[in-house]
């Protein structure tokens, strides 16, 4: 399936015993609201942590620096823990004080970092060829 949303949902409605790849901040939250106990997530090492926020200023903006000085606030404690509150479990997990941190401390990170940013698809696109999914085939 895709998002999480709906799997979640039919995991605690007892449709599914267990899946992975959901995001962290999905399932924390599902979990907060799941009356009956039943959601539960288990962090295995390599932790995947990805870049969730891609952020940055156009060449062309009217206050470059401005934009800077918003970009540098968002890298602050302070940011990091309205986030955290606000969109829970979304602060950076590089910040001491979020709960991905603090979920992930001492852990063995995986981390997708710029340098692969820009070819997640090409990476995708390799693990689905390598597990032998079928391919979806127009009849013409």
């Amino acid at each position: 399936m895709r998002g999480a949303t709906r799997l979640l949902t039919s995991i605690v409605a007892g449709e599914y015993a267990l899946f992975m790849g959901p995001n962290y901040n999905s399932v924390k939250r599902a979990e907060s609201r799941d009356k009956t106990a039943t959601l539960g997530l288990k962090v295995v090492e390599p932790i995947p942590t990805r870049i969730a926020r891609a952020d940055g200023v156009l060449n062309s903006a009217d206050s470059p620096n401005a934009a800077l000085l918003w970009l540098e606030f968002h890298a602050s404690a302070e940011a990091q823990e309205i986030m955290d509150k606000i969109s829970p479990y979304q602060a950076s997990i590089f910040y001491a004080g979020s709960s991905t941190a603090r979920a992930t401390r001492g852990k063995k990170l995986s981390v997708v970092d710029w340098s692969h940013f820009q070819r997640m698809r090409e990476y995708e696109e390799k693990i689905v060829g390598a597990l032998g999914f079928p391919q979806a085939q127009v009849k013409g």
